[in-house]
């Protein structure tokens, strides 16, 4: 089965930029912040209320409409809840339900940790970094995942558990606190990107408390730190069996070397793409997590409504064929609902004509 997913940002793990949720009308930039700004009887309502109506049962039957077959659900850390966060829990089991009446997989994605994996603001700290300073947070969260893969083994609708979202290299976390060290000095004093070898070391050990609880048909899946060939030789298939490489390429980030920004372009660096993808995969199982049509070439200006939707769809058409080099991927996001940020959201996309999860979807 090639994987025709979707992301579910925003809705346990909350995105500033993405719209209607608490944290859109806040001041703060991040959760973190929310808890400061917000007194705590007021946040927890707030924050019931968007998980309540952000995701129903509707939109999971929407998604198996249109040939979706995999939701990628961010969760935090604080799943359970602790003393400054409510519990979502409940809300990951109506997912399963909700997954399991519409014929749809679920792969749980834990997207933040404490003290952040990343300094980007969908861990949860924007500018921080230091998770991986202390083996307690470490052992900490693969306590979250082996509860979390305790909860749901044996459920017809579990497809994987991903050990941690997007962990920063060094290089990555460098360019991120660069644009936030006037902003947050403190945070970026505190900072460290994460070691290789302390997230090989966590990702062991992620699979061998996991893989005896939810057997060998479930996917462990572990992101690539935005360096996919760098993990060919780790984590052998003989040895570590099902376990699927993440990675996260995204064209609105990919545009260096751009001149004219036409169609020829974007396509040729999708050529690229389809070709580390298919490299990859000779090693290990490879999707990728997060991908969209999003893009910033100027010449959408001057298209008219019939040119937007053939350009948006020839991006689209070869990313999913590139995705298929390997296992497929999952489209960030399903609901946005800026009006400016209308690629980003695979509702709007599927509405307009510019995305449609079916295409090439023979051997599904």
């Amino acid at each position: 089965m090639k994987l025709r997913g979707v992301n579910l940002g925003n809705w346990l793990v909350l995105e500033k930029w993405m719209g209607a949720s608490p944290l859109s009308v806040a001041t703060c930039e991040d959760e973190r912040g929310l808890i400061d700004e917000m007194p705590s009887g007021e946040l927890e309502l707030a924050l019931e209320m968007h998980r309540r109506s952000y995701i129903t049962e509707k939109d999971f039957a929407w998604l198996a409409r249109v040939g979706v077959n995999l939701v990628r659900i961010p969760v935090p850390y604080f799943i359970w809840g602790t003393a400054n966060h409510l519990s979502c829990i409940e809300h990951l089991d109506n997912a399963f339900a909700w997954a399991e009446r519409q014929g749809l997989k679920v792969l749980i994605d834990l997207h933040t940790v404490p003290l952040s994996q990343n300094g980007f603001d969908n861990g949860g700290y924007l500018a921080l970094c230091a998770w991986a300073q202390d083996q307690a947070r470490i052992d900490y969260v693969v306590d979250v995942l082996e509860a979390l893969a305790r909860r749901y083994a044996g459920h017809p609708a579990l497809w994987g558990i991903e050990a941690l979202n997007e962990p920063a290299s060094q290089s990555i976390l460098e360019g991120q606190l660069a644009r936030y060290a006037d902003r947050y000095p403190d945070r970026v004093a505190r900072s460290a990107h994460i070691p290789r070898e302390i997230l090989l070391a966590f990702y062991k050990d992620d699979y061998r408390r996991l893989r005896p609880l939810v057997g060998p048909d479930v996917a462990l899946v572990f992101h690539d730190q935005f360096e996919l060939e760098a993990w060919n030789e780790l984590l052998p298939t003989e040895r570590y069996d099902n376990v699927v490489i993440d990675t996260h390429q995204y064209l609105n980030f990919s545009e260096w070397g751009f001149e004219r920004y036409d169609l020829d372009e974007y396509l040729a660096r999708l050529g690229e793409f389809s070709e580390r993808v298919r490299d990859a995969a000779r090693y290990h199982p490879v999707m990728v997590g997060e991908w969209s049509i999003a893009n910033h070439s100027p010449l959408k200006k001057s298209f008219g409504e019939r040119d937007r939707r053939l350009f948006n769809r020839a991006l689209a058409d070869a990313q999913i064929e590139a995705w298929d080099q390997g296992i497929g991927g999952c489209y960030w996001s399903y609901r946005v609902d800026d009006p400016r940020r209308s690629e980003w959201s695979l509702r709007t996309c599927v509405a307009k004509g510019w995305v449609d999860m079916h295409c090439g979807t023979g051997d599904r």
